[in-house]
């Protein structure tokens, strides 16, 4: 299914984004369709590219959050390098 026309500049300035986009291996690009990012944007009202952003960089922000919550690691592992280097955006 395509997305229609108003649609696609949202989504693609998410899946445009280096960290959270196509192969950055984020939660985004690895579980959501972009129908999904569509309906969860409108359904959260946004309507501007800088709105999907700001939305995807919040969510993704959050997921990796709850990973570093139940991580068994040191305060220099990878998944906190991995939270630390999203929050520098």
């Amino acid at each position: 299914m395509s997305l229609p026309q108003d649609g696609v500049k949202l989504v693609e300035t998410v899946r445009s984004h280096p960290k959270l986009g196509r192969g950055s291996c984020s939660t985004i690009d690895e579980c959501w369709s972009d129908k999904e990012l569509l309906e969860e944007f409108r359904k959260d009202g946004i309507k501007t590219p800088q709105e999907a952003l700001d939305w995807a960089m919040d969510y993704e922000g959050l997921q990796r959050e709850k990973a570093l919550n139940q991580r068994w690691g040191d305060e220099d592992d990878w998944e906190l390098a991995w939270h630390n280097e999203l929050k520098k955006t």
